[in-house]
This record gives C-alpha cells, sequence and structure tokens, in this order.
C-alpha cells in the first residue's frame, strides 16, 4: 500500500536539506527518483514556508520503503544539523503519476 508523508522541519533550511541530498546521493544533487537510496519513492517535493520552515512531502511505494530509507535518513539530517521532526504519514487512495 502506498503512503504519503509530510515532514515540517522548523529552523531547517535549503542549504541544509541540498546538503543532505547531496549526502544522500554520493555527493550529487538528488534530481530523478532513482537517486533516491534504496529505491521506492515515488514522488519528493521540498519547499521553505512562509514561517520559514522546511516542509517536504514524499509517496513511497510502502510503509517498509520508507522506513528503510528513514534509516539512512535520519544519522545525516542530524549531521548537517536538521532537527528531527515527526512525520505525519498516511495511506494513499489514489496516486497519479505520469
Amino acid at each position: 500500500m502506498a503512503i504519503g508523508v509530510y515532514f515540517n522541519f522548523s529552523g531547517a533550511t535549503l542549504d541544509q536539506y541540498d546538503e543532505a541530498c547531496r549526502r544522500l546521493n554520493n555527493g550529487q544533487p538528488m534530481r530523478a527518483l532513482s537517486d533516491w537510496p534504496g529505491g521506492g519513492c515515488l514522488a519528493h517535493a521540498a519547499w521553505q514556508e512562509e514561517s520559514g520552515a522546511l516542509s517536504v512531502f514524499d509517496a513511497w511505494e510502502s510503509p517498509e520503503a520508507f522506513e528503510r530509507f528513514g534509516e539512512k535518513l535520519m544519522p545525516i539530517l542530524s549531521d548537517v544539523g536538521i532537527e528531527p521532526a515527526e512525520p505525519h504519514i498516511v495511506p494513499l487512495h489514489n496516486l497519479v503519476t505520469s
């Protein structure tokens, strides 16, 4: 079952986000879903809120795929100074992709 995962990282910057992405992808920016380690990411979006918070939304093919990714992500977030945020996770009823 596909899931949607929403994060809101207050105090995180786009520069920290970019650095985390490079570390996840062997020093390169993450520009394609195939760049996500472990596979399973179906969609990804990140933006800076007017409040300054960094928000991220992902669609994952399964909770297990997201958990595997989280094991790689969490130490990197700590290294770049992004405080962990509790994700809001929901089962997706409909996901439309290209």
